[in-house]
């Protein structure tokens, strides 16, 4: 079976049209900086193709490189999607 990256979204702060950055848990595989988001699921179901980029992981204000389950962390990321209202992210790790 493929490792799959699936992270609950908590709260999402836009910093701008091509970064914004999340509050969100683990529920999956782990996510690593570089792994890229594909699929952005919403809070009424609906789905959207979306492409970001993890490009830093805060956990309790520091710097890691990885984040697993079943634990938290802000994510900043990179790229094109829109996430108002994204309850969870997906993607593949790299």
């Amino acid at each position: 079976m493929a490792a799959v990256i699936q992270l609950g979204v908590e709260s999402v702060g836009q910093v701008s049209e091509e970064k914004a950055v999340c509050v969100v848990r683990c529920l999956g595989d782990q996510v690593s900086v570089g792994d890229v988001l594909s699929t952005a699921i919403f809070e009424d179901g609906s789905s959207t193709k979306i492409d970001l980029r993890v490009v830093g992981i805060l956990r309790y204000g520091r710097p890691v490189e990885l984040l697993d389950s079943p634990h938290s962390a802000t994510l900043e990321l990179a790229g094109a999607g829109g996430l108002e209202g994204v309850r969870e992210l997906r993607g593949t790790p790299r």
